[in-house]
């Protein structure tokens, strides 16, 4: 599949992610496979963030997200590429997932969503030593000991699959510094993906999703915490197109393997 944006898009449809996340093994040593799920948002912070475009570079799979990057991409000559988001993603893997044999580890933003998460994963006979779950402090990436404690549990967890809703940039980033450290998991940086599976968060109706307006919801339910990232930032995804337009072809990119 051609890169668009520089980014490696997965040409797997969610159906076969969800299947691979859910039977695959990944074997001892190989290390985490991360998940990334590109937004407009996401595709203007790359243009500056290097941090961010390292996480990317490293990532195992990179879906398109928004419905604005799937089209140009489409347009861009990426037409077998399908829309996966990282909401959905969530909403279709945590139910496929056997209960004896994943090992989940979350890290959220609240308390309220964590216990929410346990009420719902144990309803679905998921043993409580199979989950753990991390309410992260306000300055999460900032404070290494706490990295340094949340990563040996993660790994002593033996963690099938991490799932980060603290938001982007800084779950990304901070899975990427210390991938080497988190063992043999499948790891999703989903942002309100985990609140909106949790029932804490209400997500926008489908309408108003297969429309490619959630973005209309989201800064309805949370004016102040996202208008400038949908009303002013989102306008630099223009320039991000200008500049994957002028850049040249470099071919097919590598995909999830």
């Amino acid at each position: 599949m051609k890169a668009v944006f520089g980014l490696a898009f997965s040409p797997h449809t969610q159906s076969e992610l969800v299947d691979r996340l859910s039977r695959e093994r990944i074997a001892p040593g190989v290390g985490p496979r991360t998940i990334l799920t590109a937004n407009i948002d996401h595709v203007v912070r790359l243009r500056h963030d290097h941090d961010f475009r390292d996480a990317y570079d490293r990532a195992w799979a990179v879906t398109a997200d928004g419905a604005p990057v799937l089209m140009y991409a489409k347009l861009r000559g990426a037409r077998e590429l399908t829309r996966v988001t990282g909401s959905d993603l969530v909403m279709a893997l945590l139910p496929a997932l056997d209960p004896k044999k994943a090992r989940l580890f979350f890290v959220v933003g609240d308390t309220g969503t964590a216990d929410r998460l346990r009420d719902l994963l144990k309803a679905r006979a998921f043993d409580s030593q199979a989950v753990m779950i991390e309410v992260a402090p306000q300055d999460f990436g900032k404070d290494q000991a706490y990295s340094d404690t949340l990563t040996r549990a993660i790994r002593r967890h033996r963690t099938t699959h991490l799932l980060m809703g603290l938001g982007a940039p800084k779950s990304e980033i901070w899975v990427h510094r210390h991938r080497d450290r988190l063992g043999d998991c499948y790891v999703l940086p989903v942002g309100a993906g985990l609140e909106f599976f949790a029932g804490t968060k209400r997500r926008a109706p489908v309408w108003m999703r297969s429309a490619g307006l959630e973005w209309a919801w989201r800064l309805g339910s949370e004016p102040r915490r996202l208008w400038r990232r949908y009303l002013v930032d989102s306008w630099l995804f223009l320039g991000a197109i200008g500049t994957d337009l002028a850049t040249p072809d470099r071919g097919r990119a590598r995909s999830a393997r």
